[in-house]
């Protein structure tokens, strides 16, 4: 220490500045700490390109480029020691010795290209450092194949050793770069973004043809680099039964690592400007009225500055389109969606899927690959980031407006490959519909999802909207202007069963109340106990001990019960939660579906009631016929018609 004290008087005697005075402060600390003291971090000696030691060699800790926690140099030996600092940070580490070249954990020019250091928390880990010689520096400005200043990520590197470090334009802005402290010697330099792919200084598509640079110590050279005009793509797209141009064909080249470049077009042709040079699919799609060809099975080669032409054929499906527009103004409707539903048995979720109309009001949906006969429940997509200026109510669209009964809405019957158009969806204002929900004695009944439509399980539930809260009250929102009725749907394990407003057990007798623009109208229900169907399910002499059973109302086609019922291995089943009706019972498994008591469409109604037990045996080998399984409980209702 009493080196130290000497340095400190002589620099005061001398009158020293504030910042010597600080500067020699940190040199006696860094010097006072003994490098045997770290117990955890990293020690060793660092040497120049001839092997001698450096004395005075300080490693920086950095946590930001400006930001330094910590500095230590080392000692007349060259021999450091570098504590593990602590904490959670991520930190880099600047090198830096009187007549070498500043350079970053590890063997990089600055913080952006330097590595992250991981400091060990309980050992003292010895590595041995060589700082190099000389510096040199290579910055430029990036410009777009037009000649503007444009982001971009510039890379060099080495050609006789390997070094590669980057800059990237945004950090200095205008399009410029700069790299400094690079190891003298030769390099190439690629210029690259997400959009453009890589290129080669100066202008070049592959690395054997860019230029080497000879950088020596002191030099700081410019280089600057424009990027190459990219390559378009252009597709003539017909109708694969008539020949004539898709009206508007959309075409999207499927590169990889980078931003898809798509586009659309009108009248059969479509052109993709400003692709990535490389091989690539592409897929083609025709809107609502063509089946799309998702992915090419070739792949199509882009050249820089060229146009490539392609041609495809797309299959026509069965579409229907129509346009949406607010019943008042004429104007189109905000975010509308719709949802295509079967005539009968057609149960629907709050979560399946839907078409939604674009910003024009136009919507089209499709394409269907064989005659489908549906109806269309229209509504209101709102987004709680983005709430809508202008609220609509849902509606099944009818022929000349809106309804809230099924039964009124219009029936659209696709043909096979033809595109069909239908009058055009009136959307109005919104009213809600509420009331409380109690059990036989009175009570309220909490935890009841109701819905104005038939609610299908087995899509999904709206997890709690719509549902009654702790004093048996439940609201539905955003309806229109028309008559509705509720479904209230009790879990299974809650022992009441399904039901329709006024107490009835199916969707054609249900009360139906009027809900007025901006109002909101009472509808109250009280529960029953829920009645079981419960069985056996047979092949032969033998359990069938897979699969499930359904239940749907035998005049509506609408599910009866909260769910379906699993097949146990001794082939019995138990489903709860109907009110008094007739059903038609479905058993279904990977392999078959078919209807108890009849082969083929014939099913017989089974009669259950409410807080009783009905109980059935079903022998599959006389009435069910093997088919592969598609959707068993939207399949009954095709069954039924």
């Amino acid at each position: 220490m009493s080196a130290v004290v000497a340095i400190l008087r002589g620099m005061i005697s001398m009158r020293a500045t504030g910042a010597a005075l600080l500067a020699a402060l940190a040199t006696a600390t860094l010097l006072a700490a003994p490098a045997a003291a770290a117990t955890a971090g990293y020690t060793g000696v660092v040497s120049d390109p001839d092997g001698v030691p450096v004395p005075n060699a300080c490693f920086a800790v950095h946590t930001s480029p400006t930001d330094v926690v910590a500095e230590h140099c080392t000692d007349a030996d060259g021999r450091y020691t570098l504590p593990s600092p602590g904490g959670t940070a991520t930190y880099k580490v600047r090198m830096h010795a009187a007549g070498l070249r500043t350079e970053w954990w590890y063997h990089a020019p600055d913080h952006l290209n330097a590595d992250s250091v991981y400091f060990p928390p309980d050992e003292l880990i010895e590595r041995n450092f060589t700082l190099g010689r000389g510096s040199a520096g290579i910055s430029g400005t990036i410009t777009d194949e037009n000649g503007v200043a444009t982001d971009a990520t510039v890379t060099v590197y080495g050609v006789d050793f390997y070094y590669e470090a980057i800059a990237y334009t945004w950090d200095l802005g205008a399009g410029r770069y700069a790299l400094r402290d690079l190891p003298p010697g030769r390099y190439r330099i690629s210029v690259s973004d997400n959009v453009r792919g890589f290129q080669w200084v100066p202008g070049k598509e592959s690395q054997e043809e860019g230029t080497v640079f000879t950088l020596a110590d002191g030099d700081a050279l410019v280089v600057d680099e424009s990027f190459l005009p990219m390559g378009s793509v252009e597709a003539r797209v017909t109708d694969a039964v008539t020949g004539l141009p898709v009206p508007r064909p959309c075409l999207s080249v499927l590169s990889t690592g980078g931003n898809d470049a798509d586009a659309c077009g009108v009248d059969g042709v479509v052109r993709v400007p400003r692709v990535r040079p490389g091989f690539w699919k592409l897929s083609v799609t025709g809107g609502a009225s063509y089946f799309s060809l998702d992915e090419t099975p070739d792949y199509y080669e882009i050249t820089r500055g060229q146009l490539t032409r392609v041609a495809f054929q797309l299959r026509p499906g069965a579409a229907v389109t129509t346009s949406v527009l607010d019943a008042a103004t004429g104007e189109p409707a905000e975010d509308i969606c719709v949802r295509t539903v079967r005539p009968r048995g057609g149960g629907q979720s709050a979560r399946m899927g839907s078409t939604c109309a674009g910003d024009d009001g136009r919507l089209a949906i499709g394409p269907f690959s064989t005659a489908e006969t549906f109806q269309l429940y229209a509504y209101q997509a709102v987004h709680p980031w983005v709430p809508p200026t202008k609220r609509y109510g849902s509606q099944w669209v009818t022929a000349d407006g809106g309804s809230g009964d099924q039964r009124e809405a219009l029936t659209v019957t696709l043909k096979p490959g033809q595109t069909i158009t239908i009058p055009t969806i009136r959307m109005d204002p919104p009213g809600s519909l509420t009331g409380t929900v109690r059990n036989p004695a009175g009570a309220a009944v909490p935890g009841i999802c109701t819905y104005p439509f038939a609610f299908h399980p087995g899509q999904g539930s709206a997890f709690g909207a719509n549902c009654t809260n702790a004093q048996g009250r439940y609201t539905i929102t955003d309806l229109g202007p028309y008559r509705w009725p509720v479904e209230f749907t009790p879990l299974a394990n809650t022992g009441y069963a399904w039901q329709w407003s006024g107490d009835v057990a199916d969707r054609f007798s249900a009360t139906l109340t009027p809900v007025t623009a901006g109002g909101t109208a009472t509808m109250d229900a009280t529960l029953a106990a829920g009645g079981v169907l419960a069985g056996r399910v047979t092949e032969g002499t033998g359990p069938v001990d897979a699969g499930y059973v359904w239940t749907y109302h035998a005049r509506t086609g609408d599910i009866a019960s909260p769910s379906y019922a699993y097949v146990s291995r001794d082939g019995t089943f138990s489903l709860p939660g109907h009110r008094t009706q007739d059903v038609y019972v479905e058993y279904a498994d990977t392999e078959r579906s078919c209807w108890y008591g009849a082969p083929g469409r014939n099913p017989i109604p089974v009669a259950v009631r409410a807080g009783a037990t009905t109980t059935v045996t079903a022998d599959m080998t006389r009435t069910c016929a093997r088919a592969p399984l598609v959707a068993s409980q939207t399949r009954a209702a095709d069954s039924l018609r």
